[in-house]
């Protein structure tokens, strides 16, 4: 059965419902972050603003200085998320095979297609989301979702690339090997010490030395650098449990001041904790990220035998990673994350892990307290190590 995936992603998407709730930002560099009066970063600028340099995960005060003039807008989740689903609603007239990748990103996968029909169908989802929502989408389409992810970046906006099989290297073989989906900062410095500059060098590296330095990520390298991805598509109606429930928090000014940055890790468990409970999830992983005031970010995790989803614990963890690692510097944002989530419902927690009964009672409480006076209502006091 010959499948063929198409990946959509919504261009500016953000600034560009930003200018459609507003005739009057049409045409004009808007730039749609956090609150931009406080530290916050760019979460999408439009094309006028693009122009100037600006990119999404920019600090606005580089925006600013690059971009002076732009418009810069507090975004509204709530209207982005409406308007995603009303789009994902739209692309399941086409197929009922839709998952999306992100609040402005889906996949779609069609069987028995020929590449030759793509352009049609590609077009018509591109007209009917212009006529429906007076918004633009570039479409890629390639063999499997990696190939289609990648084609969909090549032009843009409201761009349409078909990659056929066995034409990957052909687009993207003489590229740096960052432009690779899945490959970051330090995977890229790795591989370019080891000679590798190129995707088509990543391609034609042996697997055996890439797997002996990276694991079996290796093998997700090579694989990549070729086109070739065996990932499924996964329907959004069919639900897709998170892979993670994290928070972050930029300080209102960089600082190394431990006690306060404990207390922000704090109540950063407090929100993964009472978030996991919420969807029912228990998790065996937490993550910390530290991010420094010259932006260089840091990610530690601890994985244990067994689940835990009580704040203290998440939170002893989180303090563990961060005493562990911090150099003293002043930083710039905190994060808290849970992974290696199981549903609690499926998951027996050992009793080990509950021999303080109190603590249990109280974390009830003190939920079903905030579910009904506001996520301020009470808060953890006491003291901690640091």
């Amino acid at each position: 059965m010959r499948r063929i995936f198409f990946h959509l992603d919504m261009d500016a998407f953000f600034s560009a419902i930003e200018q459609l709730s507003n005739p009057s930002l049409k045409g004009k560099p808007v730039i749609v972050c956090g609150d931009p009066r406080r530290r916050s970063v760019v979460s999408t600028a439009s094309y006028e603003a693009r122009k100037y340099g600006l990119k999404s995960g920019m600090p606005i005060g580089e925006a600013r200085r690059l971009c002076p003039h732009g418009i810069y807008i507090t975004g509204n989740p709530k209207k982005y998320v409406y308007t995603s689903v009303q789009i994902l609603n739209t692309l399941r007239e086409f197929t009922s095979l839709v998952e999306p990748f992100s609040v402005d990103e889906a996949f779609l996968e069609f069987h028995d297609l020929a590449f030759d029909e793509s352009p049609r169908i590609a077009n018509a989802i591109k007209q009917k989301i212009r006529r429906r929502f007076a918004l633009s989408c570039s479409i890629g389409v390639g063999p499997n979702k990696i190939v289609a992810k990648m084609a969909s970046e090549i032009e843009k906006p409201d761009g349409l690339t078909i990659i056929k099989d066995g034409q990957f290297l052909d687009y993207f073989g003489g590229k740096e090997v960052r432009t690779l989906w899945g490959v970051g900062e330090k995977t890229t410095e790795k591989l370019n010490s080891l000679g590798i500059r190129t995707v088509r060098d990543l391609a034609q590296f042996p697997e055996k030395t890439l797997t002996t330095i990276f694991g079996e990520y290796g093998t997700y390298l090579k694989m990549t650098a070729n086109g070739v991805d065996e990932s499924p598509l996964v329907p959004y109606f069919e639900g897709i449990e998170p892979k993670s429930i994290g928070h972050e928090y930029t300080l209102s000014s960089d600082t190394s001041d431990r006690r306060f940055l404990v207390s922000t890790l704090l109540r950063l468990s407090e929100q993964v904790g009472r978030r996991m409970r919420k969807d029912g999830y228990v998790c065996d992983t937490v993550t910390v990220k530290i991010r420094y005031k010259d932006f260089k970010t840091l990610t530690r995790q601890h994985k244990q035998d067994k689940c835990i989803e009580r704040d203290d614990m998440i939170f002893e963890r989180a303090r563990k990673l961060f005493l562990a690692n911090y150099n003293g510097d002043e930083i710039r944002l905190l994060g808290v994350s849970a992974s290696g989530l199981i549903k609690k419902d499926s998951y027996r927690i050992d009793p080990m892990f509950s021999i303080d009964r109190r603590k249990d009672v109280f974390v009830q409480v003190a939920d079903s307290i905030k579910d009904r006076f506001g996520e301020e209502s009470i808060k953890r006091g006491g003291s901690f190590r640091i």
